[in-house]
């Protein structure tokens, strides 16, 4: 796969204004264009999980599997919600660990196109969606007893909101494991439109109970420094 990508180039300050891959000498693409970076199989696990060490996958569904097994769940038995599944990784990694059932969400009709040509029957559906317009995947999902939900790194930034947040837990029963994993820069719990109090709120109000909350190494950027997130694993309430 590396003699494949070998002409791949990582680009970033100060060379461009963000983060970018040189897919050839005439074309340089931004790392967040997934559309055209899923157009390519394998090119994504490439560049982000393999040249810009990614772990939020691993950390999001190690820590999911943590959380069923502390709450004494049999994986075998249970139908989880992946948000964000975008090419199916975390799905191919918590079905890996023994979950019967995953169900994908994302927004974007390209990771749905990338799964299921990359990593077909990982998911028993993936739907297309996004839970700061609920409504129609309620609708979507009505057929499936989700049991827990795992996510890495689709919930923050120009993603999804705190809103997002609620509204994909308020899908779940009440016991329901969950992981997700948040830049570290949108956990400010001084910020009240932020994810960190807006996990205050889920916990004061009883629909979350925190578990673990530690910090951990996403990747690193096109230049090599450190991104850092949090992993939240808990319980719905």
């Amino acid at each position: 796969m590396a003699d494949v990508f070998a002409g791949v180039r990582l680009l970033g300050p100060p060379e461009t204004d963000g983060e970018y891959i040189a897919l050839s000498e005439h074309e340089t693409v931004h790392l967040h264009e997934y559309t055209r970076i899923y157009a390519v199989p394998g090119l994504y696990e490439h560049v982000v999980q393999e040249r810009l060490q990614c772990r939020s996958p691993q950390v999001a569904a190690a820590g999911f599997l943590r959380a069923a097994a502390s709450l004494g769940l049999d994986p075998g038995s249970m139908t989880v919600l992946d948000v964000g599944a975008g090419t199916g990784l975390v799905g191919e990694l918590v079905r890996g660990g023994g979950v019967a059932q995953v169900i994908g969400v994302d927004s974007l009709p390209a990771a749905r196109e990338t799964s299921l040509r990359d990593r077909p029957g990982v998911y028993a559906d993936y739907v297309i969606g996004d839970f700061l317009r609920p409504d129609a995947l309620r609708e979507a999902l009505r057929p499936y007893a989700l049991g827990g939900l795992v996510s890495a790194g689709a919930f923050g930034g120009t993603h999804a909101t705190p809103q997002a947040l609620d509204n994909a837990l308020a899908v779940l029963p009440a016991g329901a494991p969950v992981a997700f994993t948040i830049d570290e820069r949108w956990m400010d719990e001084s910020d009240p439109d932020g994810f960190g109090a807006a996990i205050g709120r889920l916990t004061a109000g009883g629909r979350l109970t925190v578990l673990e909350r530690t910090r951990f190494r996403h990747r690193v950027t096109t230049t090599g420094e450190p991104i850092f997130y949090q992993l939240v694993v808990g319980r719905t309430g």
